[in-house]
């Protein structure tokens, strides 16, 4: 059966019996657009491309999906699309579908990269650390629940996402295969890339076609050493993110679009800015290095920093201090995004 523009062909393939293969659904005559195939019993739909092989799509009974039009199909195979298989991530606009009737849908992070507004303020977080120091969670100023993260130190990476696995108990619409951000970081632990797992650019396009395949597209790069000041030695940082275009919007660094990795750029071009840490100053009165933290009243620790641009050390953009046992204070404004700040205080796990 070939859809057709006509309401009568319309009518035929919705009285299709459920199971059955309902047509190529495309107007041309070449069949060269997609074969709809309903569910047996859920009443779901599942859409196979004719340019993909796979093997005979099987119902749950194990009896093969039929078609009058055999000849002209591909080969495909049960659940291309592992729509009953939340676990894989190479997913499509189908599977988006699909999880969103499950509630597994991913969430919508482009809040969370989007640069903070204007303002000479920095906008006050928190940020909570478990007692193994492996699951973090920033919350904002009113203590309302933003990102959770979860430490891997075997796949040496932080997985962040926009749910918080305590808010169901059901594991629902949380799904630890699925993170919305990824901070991975190298053996010595002293370079950390931020990437984002969806690219603005090309997320939706087929995986040979986007940047899943080649680095993804990167939010923020974060370099740690040390400096020895006085008779201290105080932790350094040096961050890379992308700039703003002419039109004051945030660069997408998508690979597909001739970005280089961001490790690499010394911020120089107009697409990338700076950021480096402001040195505490060392006090012979209380023999350790002071920083001086607007707001806060801060507690020593090697985690606690100050970011500002490499162009103007005078005016911080973030800071990030030890306020309690497991809290943290995390206050930053632009040219940060939540996830660029979060992403930084993370990178101080394992400071010591």
């Amino acid at each position: 059966l070939r859809a057709t523009r006509g309401r009568r062909a319309a009518r035929r393939s919705a009285m299709a019996p459920c199971g059955e293969t309902l047509g190529w659904f495309s107007p041309r005559k070449k069949p060269s657009g997609l074969t709809i195939v309903a569910g047996k019993e859920d009443g779901k739909f599942a859409l196979f491309s004719p340019t993909r092989r796979w093997s005979t799509p099987t119902l749950d009974d194990g009896a093969p999906v039929t078609s009058a039009s055999q000849s002209e199909e591909p080969e495909v195979e049960a659940d291309p699309f592992h729509l009953y298989n939340p676990g894989c991530n190479d997913l499509d606009a189908i599977e988006y579908a699909d999880s969103l009737e499950k509630g597994l849908s991913r969430e919508i992070v482009t809040e969370f990269t989007l640069p903070m507004e204007s303002t000479s303020k920095l906008r006050r977080h928190t940020v909570l650390k478990s007692d193994d120091g492996l699951e973090y969670r920033l919350l904002s100023d009113q203590y309302a629940f933003l990102l959770y993260a979860r430490v891997c130190v075997e796949a040496r990476r932080v997985d962040i996402f926009g749910y918080d696995p305590k808010d169901d108990v059901s594991g629902r619409p949380f799904d630890p295969s699925r993170p919305a951000f990824t901070l991975s970081y190298n053996a010595s632990r002293t370079d950390w890339r931020l990437t984002k797992e969806r690219c603005e650019h090309c997320g939706l396009s087929p995986k040979h076609l986007s940047c899943r395949c080649s680095g993804k597209q990167q939010v923020a790069y974060v370099r740690h050493s040390t400096k020895k000041l006085g008779e201290a030695v105080s932790n350094i940082m040096e961050v890379n993110i992308p700039g703003f275009m002419d039109d004051g919007s945030p660069v997408v660094w998508c690979p597909r679009r001739g970005a280089p990795d961001l490790a690499g750029s010394d911020g120089g071009g107009h697409e990338v800015k700076k950021l480096v840490t402001k040195l505490p100053e060392w006090n012979e009165e209380v023999q350790c290095l002071v920083l001086e933290f607007a707001g806060r009243t801060v507690t020593k620790s090697p985690q606690n920093f100050q970011l500002a641009r490499s162009d103007d050390l005078s005016e911080v953009v973030c800071q990030h201090g030890k306020i309690g046992p497991n809290t943290y204070s995390l206050d930053f404004k632009r040219p940060l995004s939540v996830i660029q700040a979060f992403g930084m205080a993370l990178s101080t796990t394992f400071l010591a």
